[in-house]
């Protein structure tokens, strides 16, 4: 048969093939081999998305089942280059590698050089297929090591470094000692970063022991003015003139970039190593004549980072004759670790500074945004009726009352509800009060207003179903409501998503209502606010879990699943009020109940409602404009002739269900079910006529035409 004719027959039968494949007689290594073979054959460049991994020959939890791909893939080679030219590196059957003189004649869509301690190319990988930004990155990992690999192989072969092998046994004793140094280094400088000055100190120390110096310095370069300066220096103060005070109090030496060895140093990256200093011109000789000190011997090498001179550290007068080339070479390795300390110092510097400010923003911002004494003081002055009968009924208008009632009938409510059961001190809960409306922003309809009319709804339900949930439930769902929306922004968690704005970054999901619960936290941490001071510990913690459960289910994406699986379970007649999941659920649905209260009302305060609603809708919808967004029919106001088509919508799809399931469990609150459903057809009515009123015009201007 000929090669035409097995391809036939395999395609024919695709089962034999996959036989064979999956069978003993092929190996794992070879079945891998194949896969990348025809993966890569097949392959198109595809740029991955930010934070998601991405299959590839490279990206594998273990590596080293992947290391032979370089040798083994046919459509890559790996060239190692010298003096001598390229040379193709190939792996034989007994594990051994052969170097052959290539000519390279095609161009490589991707070469990784692989690059020594000295900043020297040592060999190069070319691949003649697309990589991903994944892999190129994988890749650049695999070679770094195998460039330290290569250095410690060095140091065993090459015939330079020694004569000998008593000699090669010393250079590896040295490299041994230089390698537990900068682990000493690393562990030293890197676990006890509290400040600047102190890695200053460890860096001077550490460096003048590498090099066995009398002295070390280390200055910091101040591009902006072209400066280097140091407010730890070992040789004494020197010219005056030079002394300044920086922004944070402290005492610091500068010089100009263009004088002395340090600033030659800092201005051309590169390292001295002096014999003679006072042969040298540029070693300023005053600083030895005004401490009597006698500088001999400098070495003075640059610190970098991502090849940009951050400091220069200057040791001076090694112990035993001149600076050697192994000194320089050591502290360049040093110095890698020390630009990654000052680095990291000052970023720590930074960061503190950074979170002191914060601390003292804290402290201003808890002091304007809690309430004073004269503001308790005054509420605590108001004598009111022991019952007050009309607050037990949701028909009840809170709009009417004004700001000092509102906050007086809160205290009222939460005494009514929990004097029997919690002992707790009038005044906390005055400051708790007054501190949660100041923390209600002065948006449209998000405000304190909608906040004390949603707790009013909850208090209504408690009292009228006293038995429903126990004394710890009822003190966290009407806490819950009373905070359910503070430091509302007047925008929907869609908003604050689409405008990546900061709340965002933070709570990936339920934005708003993770930002309204941590702020009922913050409140309940101010001194003289918690009035949950008297729970126990268990009970605490229990009050907290639930005041962020309920909290959370204002969030109405999250109704819609809380909705069907009640639901189910009423449907079934499995519903059980002592089961804990049950009762989460029964809390979560009253919970969207009474923050959907408006839609219960009647008809003249669910107009005014509606109408402050919309009002910020329309709000976030022109800030979605002039951001280049279109918004949706419910936030444009130039769509405001649609208004009760919408409410119909919202009310039968949201409304309507919510207080159906809720009359399922609570028979008594069957009224908020017929209250909505009469308010509901009111919508509809006015649908109609807006419906009227339109197709009556679309007329008159078909005529007109």
């Amino acid at each position: 048969m000929d090669e035409n004719s097995v391809v036939q027959y395999l395609r024919d039968h695709p089962n034999l093939i996959e036989d064979y494949i999956v069978s003993n007689e092929i190996s794992n290594e070879t079945f891998e081999r194949w896969s990348v073979r025809r993966a890569i054959k097949f392959k198109k460049y595809k740029k991955p998305s930010t934070g998601t991994p991405v299959a590839g020959p490279w990206n594998d939890l273990d590596l080293s089942m992947k290391r032979r791909v370089i040798l083994e893939t046919s459509d890559n080679r790996l060239i190692v280059q010298n003096d001598e030219g390229a040379f193709s590196c190939r792996k034989t059957d007994d594990g051994e590698l052969k170097l052959k003189k290539v000519k390279t004649t095609k161009s490589a869509d991707y070469i990784q050089t692989i690059v020594n301690a000295g900043n020297q190319t040592i060999g190069e990988i070319h691949f003649y297929t697309q990589l991903d930004q994944t892999e190129k990155s994988i890749v650049n990992a695999v070679c770094t090591w195998a460039a330290a690999a290569n250095y410690f192989s060095e140091l065993y072969t090459h015939k330079n470094v020694a004569s000998d092998s008593q000699d090669i046994h010393e250079n590896i004793a040295k490299q041994r000692k230089l390698s537990n140094f900068l682990l000493d280094v690393a562990r030293s400088i890197f676990h006890d970063i509290v400040s600047m000055d102190a890695v200053i100190i460890k860096v001077m120390n550490f460096a003048q022991k590498l090099v066995d110096a009398d002295r070390a310095s280390l200055f910091l370069v101040d591009a902006k003015n072209k400066q280097i300066y140091a407010r730890i220096f070992d040789v004494g103060t020197g010219d005056e003139e030079h002394v300044r005070v920086n922004s944070e109090g402290q005492k610091e030496i500068r010089f100009d970039m263009s004088k002395g060895i340090a600033g030659y140093v800092a201005s051309t990256g590169e390292g001295l190593n002096i014999e003679n200093a006072y042969e040298d011109e540029r070693f300023n000789q005053d600083v030895d004549s005004k401490t009597g000190y006698t500088t001999k011997t400098i070495l003075c090498m640059p610190i970098l980072i991502r090849g940009i001179v951050i400091g220069v550290v200057q040791m001076v007068n090694k112990h035993n004759g001149a600076f050697t080339r192994q000194d320089e070479d050591a502290f360049e390795i040093f110095a890698v670790y020390c630009g990654l300390a000052l680095h990291h110092a000052k970023l720590y510097d930074k960061i503190r500074r950074s979170e002191q400010k914060y601390r003292v923003a804290l402290e201003v911002l808890a002091y304007h945004s809690v309430c004073n004494a004269d503001e308790v003081n005054k509420l605590k002055k108001i004598e009111i009726n022991n019952r007050i009968v009309e607050l037990e009924t949701i028909d009840f208008n809170g709009m009417r009352l004004s700001e000092l009632e509102k906050p007086l009938y809160a205290v009222y409510m939460f005494k009514s509800l929990f004097s029997d059961y919690l002992r707790f001190e009038t005044d906390d809960l005055i400051r708790f009060v007054l501190t949660v409306r100041k923390n209600y922003r002065r948006v449209a309809y998000h405000n304190w207003a909608h906040g004390w009319s949603v707790a009013h709804a909850m208090f209504a339900t408690l009292v009228n179903s006293p038995e429903a949930f126990t004394k710890l439930e009822a003190l966290a769902l009407y806490v819950s409501c009373l905070c359910h929306d503070l430091d509302h922004r007047g925008k929907n968690n869609a908003y604050m998503k689409t405008m990546s704005t900061p709340l965002a970054a933070i709570y990936s999901t339920s934005v708003m209502e993770r930002h309204h619960f941590n702020q009922t936290v913050t409140i309940l941490q101010q001194d003289g606010h918690n009035i949950l001071k008297s729970l126990s510990s268990e009970e605490y913690k229990q009050t907290l879990s639930l005041i962020k459960h309920c909290i959370l289910a204002t969030d109405l994406a999250l109704f819609f699943s809380n909705k069907a699986k009640l639901n189910v379970i009423l449907d079934k007649g499995e519903f059980d009020i002592n089961r804990q999941e049950h009762r989460l659920l029964t809390q979560a649905v009253m919970m969207t109940g009474c923050d959907l209260v408006a839609s219960a009302k009647p008809w003249n305060i669910q107009t005014e409602t509606v109408k402050v609603i919309f009002e910020e809708f329309y709000d976030q919808g022109d800030a979605e404009r002039l951001s280049g967004k279109d918004p949706i029919a419910m936030m444009d106001r130039n769509q405001a002739h649609l208004l009760p088509q919408m409410q119909v919508g919202f009310m039968r799809g949201i409304c309507m269900p919510c207080y159906e399931l809720i009359a399922r469990i609570f028979p008594k609150a069957d009224k908020m079910r017929e209250r909505c459903e009469y308010n509901a057809k009111k919508w509809e009515e006015l649908a109609e006529e807006q419906k009227e009123k339109q197709e009556a015009k679309g007329n008159t201007n078909g005529q007109s035409t």
